[in-house]
């Protein structure tokens, strides 16, 4: 029997995940749901699925197993509640929430309903990892370094940072996900930001930073640093990177290839992945573990994802106010009540 699905948000990452859908044999997207109505009917000629402009009526409409939240960050929240307590399994993308307390609202649901939840961070599921993972063995790890350089974001609700969160919130998220798998949580970081290359115009007189630097350090004893910009352009050539540093032993991300680095040489892991879209085993693994019941294909799920955006949160609040910031300490006062944002706006 075909696994029924309804994807909401059909913008770009929307439909990326679609298509990734449309082409597996044991699902049918049964639904799609996007508040634009043009959007929405052509992304139902993807699926061949019924389309809809409230989420809450495809809900109750249709008889569905999972549903993919592919909406802007800051309407994450309210849809993945509902479909989990509704008794569907969930693909929320990435970041969990714009909000720590609707990301703590989706971890809770979660946990009382038992469904199966999963976060869009695909790199998790490259297949290269549990290799890297055996390879770094119980080496510690002395530092981890990330950088992601880009342009100014082509998607309006990103060019924004009060909707979009900026270049961390919604890119270099990824990387530092992937360095807590290797390096464990973050105890502290300091975040310092500018816009000192581009200006307000570039970014059509929105609000926004084009450079990016954050300090780390880890639970287990590491420290990281991170970089990221919004100042260059398309085609620029730089591959994303994230290296882990270990004793005797450097494991380094490169856009698509995994590479480690030891005194015997230097060896690619393998190029199984396309890094950083929507084409990656994330949504293979989702319909793997909806189908079977086997967690283990979840590899982000929101009790973990929710570390990853409050470091995130945490750096932009440091580059606002100049503090030392604790993500699990933003964590706790989310839990005490209060609402802590991608980016202050006053």
């Amino acid at each position: 029997m075909k696994l029924r699905i309804g994807v909401i948000g059909t913008g770009r990452r929307g439909k990326d995940h679609l298509r990734r859908l449309a082409e597996m044999d044991n699902v049918e997207v049964t639904a799609i749901c996007d508040i634009l109505p043009d959007v929405a009917a052509e992304a139902a000629k993807i699926g061949n699925s019924r389309a809809y402009l409230d989420y809450r009526e495809m809900l109750e409409q249709e008889k569905l197993d999972a549903v993919v939240v592919a909406t802007p960050t800051p309407v994450h929240g309210d849809p993945t509640v509902l479909a989990l307590e509704a008794g569907l399994a969930v693909m929320c993308e990435k970041p969990l929430a714009w909000t720590l307390k609707d990301a703590l609202r989706i971890v809770d649901a979660a946990e009382r309903t038992g469904q199966i939840c999963e976060t869009g961070y695909q790199w998790r599921h490259d297949p290269s990892i549990p290799e890297a993972l055996e390879r770094l063995g119980d080496s510690g790890i002395a530092l981890v370094r990330g950088t992601w350089y880009h342009t100014v974001p082509l998607v309006d609700s990103i060019r924004d940072v009060k909707t979009g969160g900026g270049q961390v919130f919604d890119q270099s998220t990824h990387t530092m996900d992937l360095a807590r798998l290797f390096a464990g949580d973050v105890k502290m970081l300091y975040g310092a930001y500018t816009l000192n290359a581009r200006s307000k115009a570039d970014f059509d007189n929105h609000d926004n930073w084009d450079g990016y630097a954050v300090t780390m350090q880890y639970a287990s004893g590491a420290v990281g640093s991170f970089a990221g910009t919004y100042a260059l352009f398309l085609g620029h050539g730089e591959p994303v990177v994230l290296d882990i540093v270990g004793s005797e032993i450097l494991i380094k991300f490169l856009g698509d290839k995994v590479v480690v680095v030891t005194p015997d040489g230097r060896e690619e892991l393998g190029l199984e992945m396309e890094a950083f879209t929507a084409q990656s085993d994330i949504m293979g693994d989702f319909v793997k573990a909806v189908q079977s019941g086997d967690r283990s294909f979840i590899k982000s799920p929101p009790a973990d994802s929710i570390k990853s955006l409050a470091t995130t949160i945490a750096a932009n609040l440091s580059a606002q106010t100049g503090d030392l910031i604790s993500p699990e300490a933003l964590i706790a006062r989310a839990r005490a009540g209060e609402d802590i944002p991608a980016v202050r706006l006053d």
